[in-house]
């Protein structure tokens, strides 16, 4: 599983999340501390305690589209 840092600054970026990790294939993860929630569930993303500190973990062969479409979005964090 590949981790990919993410930055979420409100709700609309948080939808876009979940729509671009809905794309995928295989299970994605956000991982937030010791929470891990279904990255493909809004209810799960609005879940977590705060958007601070956020990674996705994927699977190598969701990366590249995923990765692709976050960096559109302007959601990775460097």
């Amino acid at each position: 599983m590949i981790k990919i840092p993410v930055y979420l600054r409100d709700m609309y970026d948080a939808k876009h999340l979940v729509q671009a990790a809905s794309g995928c294939k295989k299970d994605v993860d956000l991982i937030c501390g010791r929470y891990i929630v279904d990255a493909k569930s809004m209810l799960g993303v609005f879940s977590l305690p705060t958007f601070d500190s956020v990674e996705l973990g994927v699977e190598e062969e969701d990366e590249e589209k995923l990765r692709e479409t976050l960096e559109s979005l302007n959601l990775i964090r460097e």
